[in-house]
C-alpha cells in the first residue's frame, strides 16, 4: 500500500479486509455450492477464502509481511470476480459484484499500483468479453449490448475509485500533517518545560536556602512572623514547581521506562532517609521495614510513586504512624509496596476521584498550601506506565492504605545487611561538626545559600566551580568527608563524572549527592549507576540535611567508626 500511512496501519487495513473478505466469500461460497449449477463457482470462492484470504490475514500480522497480504489479498479478489464474470453467478448477477476491484486495488496499493492493477483487470475483462466469451461453450452467455456496457461501466467506476482515492489521500495527508504539527508543538512544549524546570529550579533553590538560614537566626516576634510567612510560601513554591514538572514529563518524548532487578530494601533505604526529618517535625511515628525481595521494574519511576504515596501519606496524618511495608503476593511472584497511614482517611465515593488530577477532597477553594492536587494522579499514570495495579483501602476516620504490585525475581546477589525497620534523625545533632564538604556548584546564588546554610550546621565547606577547580583543591586539601555537586558545571563534565573524579583521585568511594533542576529519567539513572544520591532542585533543607545525615552515619558504620 503505497500511502501515507505507516506499516501499523496498512497491517490493520489488510486484517480488516481480509477478515471482511473470508465472512463475505464464506457465505457466497456456502450459497453457490447448494444452488444448482453454481458448485464450481462455490468452490471457487472457498478455495480463494482457505487459500489465498486465510493467509493475507495470518501474514498481516508480521510488519514485514504487509506487502505480501496486500498481495495474496489483491490474487483473491482476481480469482473470485473473475470467476463470477466467468461463470455468471445466479442469473448472471456475478458482474455486479466485480465492481469492487476497483475500490480494493486503490485501497490496498495506493494510486500507482492501483491504476496498473486496476487497468490490468480491464483489459482482461475487455480481452474476454470481446474474443473468449464467444468461443467458450460453457461461459456464461451474456448479450452483447450487456457485455459492452459493463466494460464501459467497469472503466467508469476505475475512474470514479481513482477520485475517491484521490480524496482519501488528501485527507490522510491532512492528517498527518496535523500529527506532526501537533508533535513538534508537544516536543517544543517539553523542550520549554525542561528549559524552564532548570531554570525555575536553581533560584527556588537557592531562595529555600536562604529562607532555611534565615529560620535559624533570632528575631523577634514580627520579625519572625514575617520569616515564617516567607517559609511557608517558598515551600508551597517548591511544592508546586515538583508536583507541576514532575506531572508535565509524563506527556514528554523524554520519559523512557528502564526495567531492571534491584533490591527493595535500595529504594526503601532513600525513602528513609528523605522523609525521617519530616516525619520527626511533624510528631509522626515513619516506619520503614526492611524487605529481602528483590524487584523487577524500573527503580527511579519507583521511587518517584513511592515519593508521592509518602507524601499524601505524612500531609494527611495529624497524628500516629505511617508505615512503608513490601510483601510477597501469595503465590510469591509479585511484590505488595505498600504505604499505610493513620490519618483521616478517604470515603469509599471518593476511592477513584483522588487520583483525578488537580482532584483534592478538603480543599474545594484550592488553598495553595495544600499543593496541586496531582501527586496521586503521579502515581496512577506510574502504575500505568509500568504494569503496576495499585490498590486503596480507606474509609473515613480509619487511615489509608495504598499499594502497588510490584514483579518479583529471585535474589542474584546477597542482601544488604538489613538496616533498622525505624529511623529518626534528630534535628540538632554533632555529626555535621567538622564535617569536610566538597560543594560543586557554579550558581552564584547557589553556592552563598548552599555554602552558608552548610556553615550553620557545623560543616567546613570548600567550594569549585567546575571540573578543574576541584583538581586544584584536591592538590591544597584533604579529602571531603562528603561530596554535594551540580549537575549541570561549565565545561564538558558534568556533576556525576566530577564525583568519579574526585573518588579516583582520593583512592576511595566518597559519600556524595548530586543535586540537579535536571528531572529527566536518565540523569537519575546515571547518578544511580555509580551509588549516588541525586535530589532534585529545590531541595529542601530538611531533605537535604537529612539525606546527608544517612549518607555520612552510613560510611561511619560501614568504617566500623559508628
Amino acid at each position: 500500500m503505497t500511502s501515507l500511512v505507516d506499516l501499523g496501519d496498512r497491517s490493520r487495513h489488510v486484517r480488516a479486509a481480509s477478515a471482511i473478505g473470508f465472512v463475505v466469500a464464506g457465505l457466497f461460497s456456502a450459497f453457490n455450492v447448494f444452488v444448482a449449477g453454481q458448485l464450481l463457482l462455490g468452490l471457487i470462492e472457498l478455495g480463494a477464502a482457505l487459500l489465498l484470504v486465510v493467509p493475507a490475514y495470518l501474514l498481516s500480522h508480521q510488519a514485514r509481511r504487509v506487502a505480501q497480504a496486500e498481495i495474496l489479498l489483491m490474487a483473491s479478489a482476481f480469482v473470485v470476480f473473475g470467476a463470477l464474470i466467468v461463470l455468471g453467478g445466479v442469473g448472471g448477477t456475478g458482474l455486479f459484484w466485480a465492481y469492487t476491484v476497483p475500490f480494493l486495488a486503490f485501497f490496498l496499493h495506493g494510486p500507482r499500483w492501483g491504476w496498473v492493477l486496476n487497468l490490468l483487470f480491464l483489459a482482461l475483462v475487455t480481452v474476454y468479453m470481446v474474443w473468449i466469451k464467444p468461443v467458450v461453450a460453457w461461459a456464461y452467455p451474456y448479450p452483447e449490448v450487456l457485455s459492452t456496457h459493463f466494460v464501459l461501466s467497469l472503466a467508469f467506476y476505475i475512474v470514479v475509485a481513482a477520485v475517491f482515492n484521490e480524496v482519501r489521500s488528501r485527507f490522510e495527508e491532512q492528517l498527518r500533517v496535523g500529527r506532526d504539527r501537533a508533535e513538534a508543538a508537544d516536543h517544543a512544549k517539553s523542550r520549554f518545560l525542561a528549559a524552564a524546570s532548570h531554570d525555575l529550579r536553581q533560584p527556588a533553590h537557592a531562595l529555600g536556602m536562604f529562607v532555611a538560614r534565615l529560620t535559624q537566626q533570632r528575631h523577634d516576634p514580627a520579625t519572625q512572623a514575617v520569616v515564617d510567612g516567607v517559609d511557608a510560601s517558598v515551600r508551597a513554591l517548591q511544592d508546586m514547581l515538583d508536583a507541576f514538572f514532575d506531572y508535565s514529563r509524563f506527556d514528554g518524548p523524554s520519559l523512557k521506562v528502564h526495567k531492571t532487578t534491584f533490591p527493595v530494601n535500595r529504594v526503601l533505604d532513600q525513602l528513609r532517609a528523605t522523609f525521617a526529618v519530616q516525619a520527626a517535625q511533624r510528631g509522626l511515628r515513619l516506619r520503614v521495614r526492611p524487605s529481602p525481595l528483590w524487584l523487577d521494574t524500573d527503580p527511579v519511576l519507583l521511587h518517584r510513586a513511592m515519593l508521592n504515596l509518602i507524601s499524601n501519606a505524612l500531609a494527611n496524618t495529624e497524628r500516629g504512624t505511617v508505615l512503608v511495608a513490601c510483601r510477597p503476593t501469595p503465590d510469591a511472584s509479585h511484590a505488595r509496596l505498600e504505604v499505610w497511614d493513620s490519618g483521616v482517611g478517604i470515603a469509599p465515593k471518593f476511592h477513584d476521584k483522588v487520583f483525578e488530577e488537580f482532584f483534592q477532597i478538603d480543599n474545594p477553594h484550592r488553598d495553595r498550601t495544600k499543593g496541586l492536587g496531582l501527586g496521586l494522579s503521579i502515581v496512577v499514570r506510574t502504575s500505568r506506565l509500568l504494569n503496576m495495579p495499585i490498590t486503596l483501602r480507606s474509609a473515613v476516620g480509619q487511615g489509608s492504605r495504598f499499594g502497588l504490585r510490584v514483579p518479583v525475581v529471585p535474589a542474584t546477589a546477597a542482601t544488604p545487611a538489613q538496616r533498622s525497620g525505624e529511623s529518626r534523625f534528630p534535628l540538632h545533632d554533632t555529626l555535621f561538626n567538622g564535617l569536610h564538604v566538597l560543594l560543586i556548584e557554579d550558581d552564584a546564588q547557589g553556592v552563598v545559600a548552599l555554602r552558608g546554610l552548610l556553615e550553620s550546621w557545623g560543616c567546613v565547606v570548600v567550594q569549585a566551580d567546575n571540573a578543574q577547580g576541584v583538581k586544584e583543591l584536591l592538590a591544597e586539601q584533604p579529602a571531603p568527608d562528603i561530596i554535594l555537586c551540580d549537575y549541570r558545571l561549565r565545561g564538558p563534565i558534568n556533576g556525576v563524572q566530577a564525583v568519579q573524579m574526585v573518588r579516583r583521585a582520593v583512592g576511595f568511594e566518597v559519600p556524595g549527592c548530586v543535586i540537579s533542576g535536571d528531572t529527566s529519567a536518565a540523569v537519575r539513572q546515571e547518578a544511580a549507576d555509580v551509588g549516588l544520591v541525586l535530589l532534585q532542585k529545590p531541595a529542601r533543607p530538611a531533605k537535604l540535611r537529612s539525606m546527608m545525615h544517612h549518607l555520612v552515619a552510613s560510611t561511619a558504620q560501614d568504617n566500623g567508626l559508628a
